[in-house]
């Protein structure tokens, strides 16, 4: 279901976000390679997103469908000794 364009979420670490009306875990983060929107690969910090059609790495500028609705990856942030943080948009 699209409809939830700009509407943007942030997930901690290991909790649960909403992305429109669909939850999505977030588990630990890491670094490693994933790819973005345009289809590059890259390599920086990621994190695990539990879709409803799957588990799937993703970093800063990666994009998911869920729910009919694109997503972007703005930042995947961490700070020692902190939880980190995903933040994405709705870009359709």
């Amino acid at each position: 279901m699209s409809g939830h364009k700009g509407q943007r979420e942030s997930i901690e670490e290991t909790t649960v976000g909403m992305l429109g009306a669909v939850r999505v875990p977030m588990g630990n983060m890491t670094h490693g390679r994933y790819r973005k929107g345009d289809g590059q690969e890259e390599t920086g910090r990621i994190c695990a997103l539990a879709l409803p059609g799957g588990t799937i790495f993703v970093g800063e500028g990666s994009e998911i469908e869920v729910d009919g609705s694109r997503w972007r990856v703005l930042s995947v942030e961490k700070s020692p000794g902190e939880l980190g943080t995903v933040s994405l948009e709705c870009v359709d």
